[in-house]
């Protein structure tokens, strides 16, 4: 039944509904001791593990982790790395593989970010290997 509004409001105003935010709780349950791919248009961008304490290590394609931590922020799903002065905020919902995750800050209509499972924590090139 949930489907039938969503479409009404799409043919009415644009976008298709989506699933609602996962809570922090659900994103900690579903995350925690895992890694995860984040993809834009296909193509990976980085790997994400997540460690207790909702703390994370990111590392872009190529370049060497960076620590930081996770939290909420209404329905977002906020991000703060060692190396940034300002969190990166997303709206997270569940998806058949994985995750959607829409930038706080991108214009409606911007295409979701995708998130998926990976077998592998991120590699760590530089002087933080094994941190």
């Amino acid at each position: 039944m949930r489907g039938l509004p969503c479409l009404l409001v799409a043919l009415a105003a644009g976008p298709v509904c989506a699933e609602d935010p996962v809570t922090a709780e659900e994103f900690d349950a579903l995350t925690l001791g895992r890694s995860m791919t984040w993809s834009e248009f296909g193509a990976v961008y980085g790997v994400e593990q997540y460690l207790p304490g909702r703390r994370v290590r990111w590392a872009a394609v190529g370049a060497e982790c960076t620590a930081g931590h996770w939290y909420a922020d209404g329905p977002a799903i906020c991000f703060k790395y060692e190396t940034d002065s300002e969190p990166d905020c997303w709206i997270i919902t569940r998806t058949a593989d994985g995750f959607d995750a829409l930038y706080t800050a991108h214009p409606p209509g911007t295409p979701p970010v995708t998130i998926a499972e990976t077998p592998d924590p991120p590699a760590c090139p530089g002087p933080g290997i094994g941190a």
